[in-house]
């Protein structure tokens, strides 16, 4: 499959992931006015638990799938994390600071230097920031990582992470471990509870296209099996309370959930329409990740409890998805709005005519 084909299928996973995030966190502002689940809110919020594991999923591929391609400079990737990453993580960190001192009075430095520095390194100065720690984390071991090229010794450590993640999620007991590393092993952006999702990025950029073409061909049954995995996963809520996006079920769940839009992601690629709002989404995805919590804060704070009714919901999700873009444009057309928040060019193009038959000749071709 060519470059445009994987980049497309990246920008449906994208958009589906930003998408399910802010599902999870409406519906999650709706129990907080509420103080209680309704139970299709409840199923929105669980159902949709899976964005940020999409998120790292799609940052291992991307990784691995450059160095696969071009090979790795560790000079250069270090500048590029610095850029992409780093700069809008701290500057956002900043950001909700500030906006949590000046509305709720809320000092970052009450727990002493020492706790503030280690909210900041682990996201936890606003609700989702962790989830740009576990990148940076991540970034930290892969360049060892990417030495492993070898497809069998990628199904090795596809293995054994799966392994690390049982371990870190059912085994690793609060106060198991002392001093600073215990601080850190009791933080919900501890890498090894999410390195699994980030390495099986990486074996999906080993084993693309036999990936692809096997699901293309179970199509059906993955469509199946996604069915089964959104209506369980609210059904683990009643067996267990409470259930984060890295749950153990999410060792299957994740990897059925991307092969099924592996297989469909080419169809949608035929509708135009489609392609192109798909492609603005996907390339806005992390925008809309980092601004859109405040969105949801300020309509909260400004807006009367009895709006947030079950009728209005696809309505506020609506509001805040758009608000959300509406900001994101607005920030690109400042002076330095690129370092603030990093928007992958889109290049809007015809989208492909191939037959099915053309798309699954030209992927056994390969």
């Amino acid at each position: 499959m060519n470059q445009q084909g994987r980049i497309f299928d990246v920008n449906v996973l994208r958009a589906i992931g930003c998408l399910m995030v802010v599902l999870v966190h409406v519906s999650a502002l709706y129990y907080i006015q509420s103080g209680s689940w309704e139970d299709v809110i409840l199923f929105i919020n669980q159902s949709s638990r899976f964005g940020t594991p999409i998120f790292a999923i799609v940052s291992g591929f991307l990784l691995f799938l450059q160095v696969k391609k071009r090979g790795f400079f560790f000079k250069k990737f270090f500048s590029s994390r610095i850029n992409k990453i780093v700069i809008p993580f701290l500057f956002w960190t900043a950001f909700y600071l500030f906006y949590l001192w000046i509305v709720f009075g809320s000092n970052p430095f009450d727990g002493g230097i020492k706790h503030f520095i280690l909210e900041v390194a682990f996201g936890e100065t606003y609700s989702h920031l962790y989830f740009i720690s576990i990148v940076l984390q991540f970034y930290l071991v892969f360049p060892l990582l990417q030495f492993i090229k070898s497809r069998s010794a990628w199904i090795v450590l596809l293995v054994v992470s799966a392994l690390i993640h049982i371990y870190a999620m059912k085994y690793m007991a609060a106060g198991q471990f002392e001093g600073l590393f215990g601080l850190i092993a009791e933080q919900r952006s501890f890498l090894p509870k999410w390195l699994y999702f980030f390495i099986f990025g990486g074996f999906l950029a080993y084993h693309w296209e036999a990936a692809k073409l096997w699901t293309y061909k179970m199509r059906v049954p993955l469509f199946v099996a996604v069915l089964l995995i959104f209506y369980f996963a609210a059904v683990e809520y009643e067996w267990g309370g409470y259930i984060g996006s890295n749950r153990i079920s999410n060792i299957v769940n994740l990897p059925v959930i991307v092969m099924f839009v592996m297989a469909i992601s080419e169809k949608i690629a035929r509708n135009p329409l489609l392609y192109n709002l798909i492609s603005r989404l996907g390339a806005m995805s992390m925008g809309i990740y980092l601004i859109h919590p405040f969105v949801i804060n300020m309509l909260q704070r400004h807006l009367p409890a009895d709006v947030w009714t079950l009728s209005l919901f696809p309505f506020w999700f609506a509001a805040v998805m758009f608000i959300t873009i509406g900001i994101i444009l607005m920030i690109q057309k400042l002076p330095f709005g690129h370092i603030i928040l990093t928007i992958p060019s889109v290049a809007i193009k015809k989208t492909p005519k191939d037959s099915e038959e053309e798309f699954l000749n030209r992927t056994i071709s390969r």
